[in-house]
């Protein structure tokens, strides 16, 4: 570990608000037109449209079953028509296996534009030339904040893209709970946001939206400030995964010796979930858990090492 020196910016450093700004607009930038971001939505946005496919398809039949039997006279035969609405057939709640490995992939696909840009700025040299002109400090909060924008974007791009395509596939109105849990679509009193699905559905869709790309802006940040002691972006890629899967495990082993059986985990792969899998479910304690959590990463682990004065 190389001592790097911090505390007061020296003379000849940039310091005020202008060059922050620079900075920053430099990484969001470089972070944003990378071919990591570019690629990760194009991810998303492919899993979404697959999933709307499969929305679409299934919409199709059942209102065939329904046009068949008003033809025939069989109006007692409505297929549940009047309940298949469009914040049913929403990436998240819609139950199709492309919405869940999107929310599944979503905390690693987030990492891939700016976690690991520390890690690359010292192999190639440029974060010893940053520092000769902006403080450690400032050079961090310039990439946390570029690394928080595009690892949210990430989450926001594609589940916003499917609120359109969920207008497409169905009409919009105010889902009946009894007829939701015919679906067999898993709301339960420890849903977030439930009162919002069955009263303002929209704003439902985009209260979680919203908590999917905070999240995962915050997790991007906190392996951003792991990154200061990494050397490898493979390394610190494939250790946050680990990380990930170790919290899920760790959580259903406390939840079946202290709980009697929760549900309940901390890791990301659940949390970012709308309904959860079938074993685990989301909840608002793990949503402000980790968003208290990630945060407090993000600034200490960087004041921590600034302090000390060394990181790699």
């Amino acid at each position: 570990m190389r001592p790097v020196q911090t505390g007061r910016v020296k003379a000849g450093r940039l310091s005020s608000r202008g060059a922050f700004a620079r900075l920053f607009g430099a990484e969001l930038r470089r972070m944003l037109h990378s071919p990591w971001f570019i690629g990760t939505v194009a991810v998303a946005v492919a899993l979404v449209a697959a999933s709307a496919v499969l929305d679409y398809l299934s919409y199709s039949e059942w209102y065939g079953y329904a046009r068949v039997a008003l033809d025939r006279g069989e109006f007692y035969k409505s297929y549940g028509m009047q309940s298949r609405l469009a914040p049913m057939y929403w990436v998240g709640t819609d139950g199709k296996p492309f919405s869940a490995l999107l929310y599944f992939l979503l905390p690693m696909l987030c990492l891939l534009p700016g976690a690991g840009t520390l890690v690359e700025d010292r192999g190639s040299g440029f974060q010893s030339h940053a520092l000769s002109r902006v403080a450690d400090g400032a050079y961090y909060c310039a990439k946390a904040l570029a690394c928080f924008v595009s690892g949210a974007l990430i989450a926001l791009i594609p589940l916003l893209l499917a609120i359109v395509f969920a207008s497409l596939v169905g009409p919009w109105g105010t889902p009946d709970p009894n007829e939701v849990f015919a679906f067999g679509i898993p709301i339960t009193l420890d849903t977030p946001f439930r009162s919002l699905f069955f009263t303002q559905p929209g704003m439902y869709l985009l209260c979680w939206s919203g908590t999917a790309a905070l999240l995962c802006g915050l997790w991007s940040i906190a392996v951003l400030a792991v990154s200061l002691y990494a050397k490898s972006p493979v390394r610190l890629f494939i250790g946050s995964v680990l990380a990930q899967l170790l919290i899920n495990y760790m959580s259903l082993s406390v939840n079946n010796m202290f709980f009697m059986g929760s549900n309940k985990t901390l890791d990301m792969f659940t949390v970012l979930h709308p309904l959860g899998y079938v074993s685990t479910s989301p909840s608002m304690t793990a949503i402000a858990v980790l968003i208290a959590i990630y945060s407090l990463i993000g600034i200490l682990v960087p004041i921590i090492s600034f302090k000390r004065r060394c990181y790699l």
